[in-house]
C-alpha cells in the first residue's frame, strides 16, 4: 500500500452497538468534554444539569464556592435529581422518592426510608471530576486522566491566547438534533474539501482553493482566504475529540457534538459576543445555523448510505483529509486499548 493510501474506517464502525459501546468507554469515558460556558455555575448554588455521551449528569458550586459535578442519579433507585437545564437549588431533592443530598454530593435524608446511619452509609452522590478554563467548564469520568490544563494541547491553547474569551458572554444555545453517527459528522468537520457542493454560502465568502487544515496533536486549525485576498479574521480550531471553537475579535462560537445513540447525535453550539446586540452577532448567528443545517443535511445523508450495505471502506484524499486521518487514527488507538 502506497505510503498516502489511507483507507477510512470501516462502515460498520457507523453504527454497529457494540463499537459505539466500546467508543463510549475508551473516548468519552475517558476524555474531558466541554459543556460550554460556564457562566451558569459561577455563583454557589448554580447548577447545569445534561446528558453526555448517555451519562446523566449535574455540575453544581457548592455553598463552599467549589465545582462539583456528579451523576444526575439517586443512590436510592436511580431517579433524577433534577432535570435537565440550568438553574439555583440549596440542596438536590430527587424527583423519584425524596432523598436529597448536599450540594457537595452528601447524602442529607432518606425520606421515611426506616433505614439506619449504618444502612445509608456510602450512599453519597457518584462524583465526576470538573474544571474550568478560560470560561468554558469541562467534565471527566476517569480520575486517572491528567489535570484539564495538560489534556487540553499547548498548541490549542497558544491558538486562544489572543482572544479575550473569559470577557464573552454567552448569548444563545442551538442544539441540532442528527440521525447520524458522531463521527460522521467528526469526519465532515474535518475537512474543508466538500465546502463548494455542501455551503454555497460559505464558498462565496472564501477562496476555497485556499483552504487549508494544519493538524497538530490532538487539535487541528482550518484556514482559508476570503475572495477579496484578506485573510479571514478569527481562528477556527478543533481538539479531540468532539470540540471546535470559533473565535473572532468580538465573540465565538463553540461547537460540540455528543453522542446520543449509535446513528444520533446532538450538535450544540453556545455563542457568546462582546456585544449581543449588534447586527454582526445576529448574521453571524445566522449564517452559523446555515452552515449547520447544510451540514446535517449532508452528514444524514452519508449515514444512510454508510448503513445502506453497498459501502464497506473507502480512501481519504491526502491533499485534504489529513484532518480526517488523524482523527480516525485515534478512534482506531482508542478502541486498540480495550
Amino acid at each position: 500500500m502506497a505510503a498516502d493510501r489511507r483507507p477510512t474506517l470501516p462502515a460498520r464502525d457507523y453504527w454497529d452497538l457494540e463499537v459505539h459501546a466500546v467508543e463510549r468507554a475508551q473516548i468519552f469515558g475517558r476524555a474531558w468534554l466541554c459543556l460550554g460556558p460556564s457562566a451558569e455555575v459561577a455563583s454557589p448554588g448554580g447548577y447545569r444539569a445534561e446528558t453526555v455521551a448517555g451519562w446523566p449528569l449535574v455540575v453544581v458550586r457548592d455553598e463552599g464556592g467549589r465545582l462539583r459535578a456528579f451523576h444526575n442519579v439517586c443512590r436510592h433507585r436511580a431517579g433524577p435529581l433534577v432535570d435537565d437545564g440550568c438553574g439555583t437549588c440549596r440542596s438536590f431533592v430527587c424527583r423519584y422518592h425524596g432523598w436529597s443530598y448536599e450540594l457537595d454530593g452528601r447524602l442529607r435524608s432518606a425520606r421515611d426510608a426506616g433505614l439506619s446511619a449504618a444502612d445509608l452509609d456510602g450512599l453519597d452522590l457518584l462524583e465526576v471530576r470538573a474544571d474550568v478554563w478560560r470560561g468554558l467548564l469541562f467534565v471527566n469520568f476517569d480520575p486517572s486522566s491528567p489535570a484539564l490544563g495538560d489534556w487540553l494541547h499547548e498548541g490549542f491553547r497558544s491558538q486562544c491566547e489572543a482572544f479575550p474569551m473569559e470577557a464573552w458572554p454567552p448569548h444563545v444555545r442551538q442544539v441540532h438534533s442528527m440521525a447520524c453517527n458522531w463521527k460522521t459528522y467528526s469526519d465532515n468537520y474535518l475537512e474543508g474539501y466538500h465546502i463548494p457542493f455542501v455551503h454555497p454560502g460559505l464558498a462565496r465568502s472564501i477562496d476555497t482553493s485556499s483552504y487549508e487544515v494544519h493538524v497538530g496533536d490532538g487539535w487541528i486549525r482550518h484556514a482559508a482566504t476570503a475572495r477579496d485576498g484578506a485573510a479571514t479574521a478569527g481562528v477556527w480550531l478543533y481538539h479531540w475529540p468532539n470540540l471546535a471553537l470559533n473565535l473572532y475579535d468580538g465573540g465565538m462560537s463553540v461547537e460540540r457534538w455528543v453522542p446520543t445513540a449509535p446513528t444520533s447525535t446532538d450538535l450544540v453550539l453556545d455563542y457568546c459576543f462582546a456585544d449581543a446586540t449588534g447586527a454582526d452577532s445576529r448574521r453571524d448567528v445566522d449564517a452559523s445555523a446555515q452552515t449547520c443545517l447544510e451540514d446535517k443535511a449532508i452528514c444524514e445523508a452519508v449515514q444512510r448510505n454508510l448503513e445502506a450495505g453497498a459501502y464497506a471502506d473507502g480512501l481519504l484524499a491526502p491533499r485534504h483529509e489529513a484532518g480526517v486521518a488523524d482523527f480516525q487514527a485515534r478512534v482506531r488507538a482508542a478502541r486498540a486499548e480495550v
